[in-house]
């Protein structure tokens, strides 16, 4: 069974990209890639950010926004275990030429893709919680 590649590719929303010709590599393979599956796939990051008992203790008393974000951040260090899931649910949704260059700077691309959430679960829940 061959993975349908063409098919992932047009799930994912389109998002007005803002790459110019003198962006780097990761720059665009973040902005075209990256992005729009993220924004995919956010019903689902929040779910399982949802589950996660330790998440509410962990930025409960922030006190702004930018305190918020940096909870989460720090939260996600210390929890292996979602962030390894929530970087799953993203290079899951990559096509196999895709996957072949987050593999050559993998490290690179999962910190941009963890900034990504974290900012993106902070602009979600703030306004929810404050």
């Amino acid at each position: 069974m061959t993975r349908p590649d063409q098919e992932i590719v047009e799930l994912r929303p389109e998002i007005p990209v803002a790459t110019t010709r003198r962006s780097g590599e990761a720059e665009r393979f973040q902005n075209g890639i990256i992005r729009p599956i993220v924004k995919l796939q956010h019903e689902l990051v929040m779910a399982l950010v949802a589950k996660e008992k330790t998440f509410e203790l962990a930025v409960v008393h922030a006190p702004n926004k930018e305190e918020y974000r940096n909870r989460i951040g720090i939260w996600l260090q210390k929890r292996p275990k979602i962030k390894n899931q929530l970087l799953g649910v993203i290079v899951g949704m990559m096509t196999l030429e895709e996957l072949s260059g987050y593999h050559l700077h993998y490290n690179e691309y999962n910190k941009r893709i963890i900034q990504i959430l974290v900012t993106r679960i902070a602009d979600t829940l703030y306004k929810v919680v404050v």
